[in-house]
């Protein structure tokens, strides 16, 4: 995943009420177009390194201002007006969208569950199922241009912790991101993981068939659903082998109503035609039922197959 790549600055605007800052938009190749805000020695045409969301910046003179945000790059705003990565004035003499992840140290931030809740490893999360990080719809502009094409829906993103879970003729396994979770450690303590698959009867899936859905609840990504206990939002079925063929719309629904676990709040559905990136920031622009913002959506074609990625709201503080 490019965390951090080269951009060029094709556009700049005035902040009203800031006389040191200034909003910038860049384009970076591949990874697509962002923007932040940026000092008023960054000019139209300049090249800059920009740093994605989630990125982990190693300590660096150019970005001493980061050691304060501990180095990771999140969702800000100033003086009202989002930025949705970290732009450095500079870059090497390469085209826009370079990956400099590795050449600049730089690391993903993944959001951390309580060790109380994280279970004990089995094992790496397994081959043959996919992870579920969604990329963000700057980086996929071709999975954008679709939606001319195919109907697609979007639904809310729950900001949670992910799981996944299948039934084989060993039993049920349960996976947090990236490892496959005992159900109970050596104290005898379960996990959240566990909990939720507990929660919905998860060992009464069919053998060919997996889940994956978010977690959410208390102790999680500090509840910002204000929910009283956890709950899964399922998302995603997956073929684990050569019997299940499909993971549609139609399949989430279906597991959703057989294992009793509430499917991921849908904001739009079988929509089809062409969308701009600001037509996709405002559709993002929602809020949990408690009021509080959302951290987006995700959308997907109805059949699954062609496209699928997030859109985050700039008006979602994590």
């Amino acid at each position: 995943m490019n965390l951090a790549v080269i951009g060029k600055v094709i556009e700049t605007a005035s902040i009203d009420g800031a006389d040191r800052i200034q909003h910038a938009r860049v384009v970076c190749g591949a990874a697509g177009k962002w923007c932040g805000v940026v000092g008023l020695d960054i000019a139209v045409g300049d090249a800059v390194t920009v740093f994605l969301q989630d990125a982990v910046l190693p300590p660096n003179e150019r970005w001493a201002f980061m050691e304060k945000h501990k180095w990771r790059v999140r969702m800000a705003r100033f003086k009202g007006v989002p930025s949705e990565c970290v732009i450095v004035a500079g870059a090497p003499d390469l085209p826009p969208g370079t990956d400099l992840t590795e050449s600049l140290g730089v690391t993903k931030f993944f959001k951390p569950i309580p060790a109380a809740m994280q279970g004990d490893a089995v094992g790496p999360f397994p081959s043959f199922i996919p992870k579920t990080d969604e990329p963000n719809f700057q980086a996929v502009p071709e999975m954008v241009a679709m939606l001319a094409d195919h109907f697609w829906y979007a639904t809310e993103k729950a900001d949670g912790t992910s799981c996944t879970a299948w039934v084989d003729e060993t039993g049920l396994h349960v996976c947090s991101r990236n490892y496959e979770l005992r159900e109970f450690s050596e104290s005898g303590a379960t996990n959240v993981y566990w909990r939720a698959a507990r929660k919905y009867g998860l060992d009464s899936l069919p053998r060919h068939v997996a889940l994956q859905f978010e977690i959410v609840g208390p102790g999680i990504q500090g509840n910002p659903m204000g929910l009283a206990d956890i709950e899964g939002r399922l998302f995603t079925v997956r073929s684990v082998d050569d019997q299940w063929q499909k993971d549609s719309l139609e399949d989430v629904r279906y597991f959703s109503d057989r294992m009793r676990m509430p499917m991921a709040r849908v904001i739009v559905m079988a929509e089809t035609g062409p969308m701009t990136d600001d037509a996709l920031r405002e559709l993002a622009a929602i809020k949990y039922p408690n009021g509080k913002p959302a951290e987006g959506i995700v959308i997907r074609d109805i059949d699954n197959r062609h496209i699928s990625f997030k859109v985050l709201n700039l008006a979602y503080k994590d």
